[in-house]
């Protein structure tokens, strides 16, 4: 205890006499200086000519002042100078007059002596002249060029220049540049012609900031003349072939930087660029990219005003110079004029140019540095490729409200035709004729059987959206095969076949929509009856009793009959859960191929409908091995004595047998007949319309029993005028499901049906019947989402969010309508 009190009372003793004393070089106020072994800070000596010294680390003396030993000083009088050495005061030649004392001043081209030879100081300050060719710098006689200049020369900015030169150069005609600045172009025009290279280099510098210039006296003319450093070779006009090889999909852009000093600095590694949004960067072939930059001109350094800039094409063993298109803060870009080539390869960042008119600065500066890549196919090698690069400089000039300037930087390609869209005109054409055939065939079918003549829009929008949309998944497929097959790199889509692909979806999933649309509400309207065996023969009077007392077999029926209405063949939930699956799994693989949307799009559709055909094949197996859920609702009816009639259409419906064989007061029928297609007579539609419609008696029940005798009365042959024949369907109408053959007339009603289909009939009525309407709707609109975002993830969740929406409604619908028809309370 005693140990850690002692402790704590040193650490409060060092804190408060060391610790809470301890000061920092640079805070002593004046008057003192820094001792760095006290970590404090002290007063100088007293002394009035003694203060801190320029590091603050000790004292010394005062300007004017002189040194008479240690820590010790004496200010010079009024008329007295220090010597150079620091040690004397010199006196001056100092006159009195009118009580003033006026002391000699050196006139501008005079240094002042205040030392001998000999070190020792003089008696008094001596006044002498600079000899010619030298003026005064820092009191000292330093070179001065201009002041040696002979008599056929003349001063320009500060070097003897050549009046013939001057007087013969051609006259500068534009007047954009400040006098000031033309005099300087004119003297390093003069430099560089005389070899001076570093006034070469800052004379093209000043081209380059002059938009090259062709005006004859202005600072381009060397170049315009002679000198072809500025611009490429005419023959290479800006194409670089670039041969692919497999791997190698990378073009590096290097950049050189011209100083302003005149030294040269060549970046190649795109972490050590020296100016944002510029290059040195690497180009990924078939991926646009684009960055904005943002900069304080108040941060800029004379660095970087002075900075010229040129971009090559980084070799493994060479730097091939690019061009550089230029255009002015006007927008026009630099014509070639006197040029030998358009193709200019120095541009700067920034640069200030002062008005002649205004005298104002205004400051330019480098707003876009956007490269164009265009891929062609060599026709002389199949599965070679040619590039053409071209690169342009766009300038802006800086608001005057604001000191912030942005440059940006993007790349943007131009890729080759993959032949979509000439298979999207073939296939289309070809898909779509024999589609809008069938679709006609199937109008005329729905309009013999009571269908509205309306029905041939979704019909037709239908045929047309399954035609355009396996066109372009095929035209595409077939162009993803053939890149990734014959080309060292597989390329994205051209822009105009993407917007191509985005157009033919985002049509067909409206013109499907529409279809979806017109199955959903004729499958919510359709009438449908419950036919009661248990009510064929009754008395009248007990056709009341009989009816309540049968409500129960109605209402377990109707249930039956609506949780069929949205069952698939194949569920989306179980489509899209694979297609996840699978698409991660294969990611590694297809990531590579292309970063092109079009492709992403086709590979994922075929991922989906390879799921579902997958999927549709076990489910297929399943039921052949097992019992078909389907034959279901066809053993409910028997067990139940209630016969299901379902209309389709007007004249055309679906009929399921309810008859149980242990009863003996029926005919015995036929077992192809107990699901079948029913095609009625314009009587016995008329009647079982009046029968639903008007009451001959008071209550609905009673109606509805009539209806129930008289239907079993139909279905037993037992009555007069209205009666049926049986036909098997033909392989055409099975497979196109129209009626080809006329069978009967008048009153004589058409049972179809199928031997060899295990399927019911009246599956048409429902969801599984519409299945290919559907699967490719839902397809469709998976495809749509996708190549809106561009996340598969999301468009599979849209996918089944939309599916569920459709399938609550459809129930929601198809019961109202259930219990409308069949007049169930509940």
């Amino acid at each position: 205890m005693q140990t850690f009190l002692m402790q704590q009372l040193v650490i409060f003793f060092l804190y408060y006499s060391y610790v809470r004393g301890y000061r920092l070089p640079g805070s002593c106020e004046s008057g003192q200086f820094y001792e760095p072994s006290l970590m404090d800070c002290l007063a100088c000596p007293a002394n009035v000519s003694l203060v801190t010294s320029a590091d603050g680390f000790a004292c010394t003396c005062e300007e004017h002042s002189i040194a008479t030993g240690i820590a010790r000083c004496k200010p010079c009088n009024m008329t007295e100078v220090v010597s150079s050495d620091g040690t004397t005061c010199v006196p001056r030649r100092c006159q009195s007059s009118a009580g003033r004392i006026v002391c000699r001043k050196c006139p501008l081209d005079y240094i002042t002596v205040t030392q001998n030879f000999d070190g020792s100081p003089m008696k008094e300050v001596q006044c002498i002249k600079c000899t010619r060719g030298y003026k005064v710098l820092n009191n000292r006689c330093v070179k001065c060029e201009t002041c040696s200049c002979k008599k056929h020369e003349i001063i320009v900015r500060g070097r003897c220049v050549q009046k013939k030169y001057v007087l013969d150069r051609p006259k500068y005609l534009e007047n954009n540049l400040h006098p000031n600045e033309l005099l300087e172009i004119v003297k390093l025009e003069y430099l560089c012609m005389q070899q001076e290279y570093r006034a070469c280099r800052t004379l093209a510098s000043a081209c380059v900031q002059n938009f090259y210039t062709t005006d004859p006296g202005g600072p381009c003319r060397l170049w315009i003349q002679r000198l072809p450093m500025l611009t490429l070779d005419v023959s290479k006009n800006g194409k670089i072939e670039v041969p692919f090889l497999p791997g190698k999909n990378v073009l590096k852009i290097a950049m050189a930087m011209h100083t302003k000093g005149g030294g040269l600095k060549i970046f190649q590694d795109p972490n050590q660029s020296p100016v944002t949004c510029l290059p040195p960067i690497n180009i990924e072939i078939g991926k646009d990219f684009a960055q904005d930059c943002s900069r304080n001109v108040t941060e800029l350094t004379d660095e970087d005003y002075g900075a010229i800039f040129e971009i090559y094409l980084s070799n493994e063993t060479s730097l091939d110079p690019l061009s550089v298109t230029i255009l002015k803060p006007n927008g026009y870009e630099v014509m070639k004029g006197k040029w030998p080539s358009k193709q200019f390869r120095k541009f700067f960042l920034i640069k200030n140019s002062l008005s002649t008119i205004t005298n104002t600065t205004d400051t330019i500066y480098l707003r876009h540095l956007f490269f164009q890549i265009r891929l062609d196919r060599n026709v002389a090698a199949i599965s070679s490729l040619r590039l053409q690069m071209s690169i342009e400089a766009q300038y802006a000039t800086k608001s005057p409200l604001t000191d912030i300037i942005t440059t940006s930087i993007s790349v943007k390609h131009e890729m080759p035709t993959a032949g979509v869209l000439r298979g999207l005109e073939i296939c289309g054409g070809v898909f779509c004729s024999f589609l809008t055939l069938y679709a006609l065939v199937q109008w005329r079918g729905v309009v013999k059987r009571g269908g509205l003549v309306v029905v041939i829009v979704p019909l037709l929008t239908s045929s047309v959206a399954d035609g355009l949309y396996f066109a372009a998944l095929f035209s595409t497929l077939h162009a993803l095969a053939a890149e990734a097959g014959t080309l060292a790199l597989t390329l994205p889509l051209s822009e105009t076949e993407e917007r191509v692909i985005k157009v033919v979806i985002y049509i067909v999933v409206c013109l499907k929509a529409l279809k979806v649309l017109w199955i959903n509400w004729n499958q919510c309207r359709c009438d449908i009856f419950f036919v009661d065996w248990s009510k064929y023969n009754l008395p009248t009077k007990d056709l009341i009793i009989q009816s309540k007392s049968n409500n129960w077999k109605e209402s377990f029926l109707a249930k039956e009959w609506m949780s069929i209405q949205t069952k698939r063949r194949v569920s989306p939930g179980f489509t899209a859960t694979s297609t996840l699956l699978i698409s991660h799994l294969l990611e590694p693989w297809y990531s590579n191929i292309s970063k092109s949307q079009g492709y992403k799009w086709v590979i994922a559709s075929i991922i989906w409908w390879s799921s579902y055909v997958i999927l549709f094949c076990i489910k297929f197996l399943i039921d052949k091995l097992n019992k078909s859920p389907s034959t279901g609702l066809t053993k409910i009816c028997s067990d139940l004595e209630l016969s299901l009639l379902v209309f389709q259409y007007e004249y055309y419906g679906h009929y399921v047998d309810g008859r149980n064989e242990d009863l003996t007061d029926f005919r015995p029928r036929t077992h192809a007949l107990q699901t079948c297609r029913l095609l009625f007579s314009p009587q016995l539609r008329d009647v079982y319309k009046k029968l639903t419609t008007n009451g001959y008696l008071e209550n609905h029940e009673s109606n509805h029993a009539l209806l129930s005798q008289f239907l079993c009365a139909f279905f037993e042959r037992a009555l007069d005028g209205l009666n049926w024949v049986a036909s098997e369907r033909t392989i055409f109408e099975k497979l196109l499901d129209v009626e080809l053959v006329t069978r009967e007339g008048g009153n004589t009603s058409v049972l179809l049906y199928d031997n060899d289909v295990t399927t019911p009939s009246y599956y048409t009525v429902t969801w599984w019947g519409e299945e290919w309407t559907l699967a490719t709707f839902d397809c469709m609109l998976f495809s749509c989402v996708l190549m809106m975002t561009g996340h598969l993830v999301l468009a599979t969740v849209v996918t089944l969010i939309m599916w569920q929406i459709m399938k609550s409604a459809r129930s929601y619908f198809g019961s109202l309508n259930v219990k409308n028809k069949i007049a169930l309370n509940d």
